[in-house]
Order: C-alpha cells, then sequence, then structure tokens
C-alpha cells in the first residue's frame, strides 16, 4: 500500500527557484508591464474619444508661438492667450508636420495618441516615486493602479492636452524633487530645477513647488 505525500513536502529547489525568479520579475517590472498593457488599451481605445473644447485653441497658441519663432510675426504678442506656455503644445505641433499631418482627424488623433503616452510616463514616474516614499513594490504599483484606472483621468488623457501634461509633469518634477533631496547633488537639483521649470511653462501654478 502506497503511503500518503505529506503536503508540507518540500518542492524540489529548482520550481522553488523559478518561482522565486518569476515573483521578482513580475515584482521589479510590474510597472513596465502595465504601462505597456495601458499603452496597447490606449492605441485601441483612442478613436473613442473626440475633441475638447479648447483642444482646437491648445494647437492654434502652439502655431502662433512657432509663426513667432519663425517670422517674427506680432500676431502672438497681442493675442489675449499669449501667456500660455507652449512646452508641451510646440512639440505636439512640430510633431505632426514633421509627419506631414495635413488631415484634421489625422491631427487630433495623433495628438491624442501623443498626449497618452505623456500620461503614462507621468505614471511610471509616479510609481517609481511611491516605490521611493514606501520602500514597497506591491504598494507603488497600486499606486501606479489608482492613476491608471481613474475614470476621468484616464479619459482625459486622451484630450486633454493642458491639464494632463500638467498632471503628469506634476509627478514627474516631484519625483525629480525627491531625488535631488536624497542625493543632495548639484547634478541632481539643476535636473530637479529643469523639471519645474518645464512644469510651470505648462501652467504657471507649478511655481507652487519652488517654494
Amino acid at each position: 500500500m502506497l503511503e500518503a505525500t505529506p503536503r508540507n513536502i518540500a518542492r524540489p529547489p529548482r520550481i522553488a527557484a523559478y518561482r522565486r525568479a518569476a515573483a521578482n520579475f513580475l515584482t521589479a517590472h510590474g510597472a513596465l508591464l502595465v504601462c505597456a498593457l495601458f499603452l496597447l488599451v490606449g492605441w485601441a481605445a483612442v478613436d473613442d474619444y473626440g475633441l475638447a473644447w479648447d483642444e482646437i485653441t491648445q494647437r492654434k497658441i502652439a502655431i502662433m508661438n512657432l509663426d513667432y519663432i519663425r517670422s517674427d510675426s506680432a500676431v502672438l504678442l497681442t493675442h489675449w492667450d499669449r501667456v500660455y506656455g507652449v512646452v508641451f503644445e510646440l512639440p505636439l505641433l512640430l510633431a505632426e508636420r514633421a509627419l506631414g499631418l495635413k488631415d484634421s482627424r489625422d491631427i487630433h488623433i495623433f495628438r491624442h495618441i501623443l498626449t497618452h503616452l505623456f500620461f503614462i510616463v507621468g505614471g511610471f514616474f509616479g510609481y517609481r516615486l511611491a516605490y521611493r516614499l514606501s520602500g514597497n513594490r506591491l504598494i507603488a504599483l497600486f499606486a501606479l493602479l489608482l492613476y491608471l484606472l481613474h475614470p476621468r483621468l484616464y479619459a482625459h488623457s486622451f484630450f486633454n492636452s493642458k491639464d494632463i501634461p500638467f498632471f503628469s509633469m506634476f509627478i514627474i518634477a516631484l519625483y525629480l524633487m525627491e531625488r535631488a533631496f536624497r542625493k543632495d547633488t548639484v547634478g541632481a537639483f539643476i535636473l530637479c530645477g529643469v523639471g519645474i521649470g518645464l512644469l510651470t511653462n505648462i501652467r504657471i501654478m507649478g511655481i507652487m513647488l519652488v517654494p
């Protein structure tokens, strides 16, 4: 008669090592896997979102700034929207023209893709910040999921090229700030200053991180 196998019998060392390696990989690279998955979902869902009420105006601001840079056009100097920074809008316009996009639908879908991509990048930096503050990758991954799964933030991450870039850049700037105080080097603080400068250019409220 065969004896019953004890439930607490040790697993073979090789299987246990594989399980540990898989768990370590998923923990260490979980944020990248989640971001990649959301990028694929976003690529499939980008057609489902229309235009924001001020999206055409945002693009027009970038056009006026580009005209001012290239031809010293005076239109920007008298326009009431001249106070808005274009550190995010101008690269969108340059990329659009580099690809030769002419159709308005293609232009705005392209803008939505890049805006959503920046939203996901902000989420990854949020994961890094949460990991630095908590020291726990699972907690940091949970914070990333809270960021990505918020219904309104997710929807706006396609068509809102003002508030979402500001929100994402705010998180990136906070990460750079934590890094600067942790490393306490000149280079780290310069990079932190660049991050806050970019944030403030997107929206003036970014200046709050200086004090």
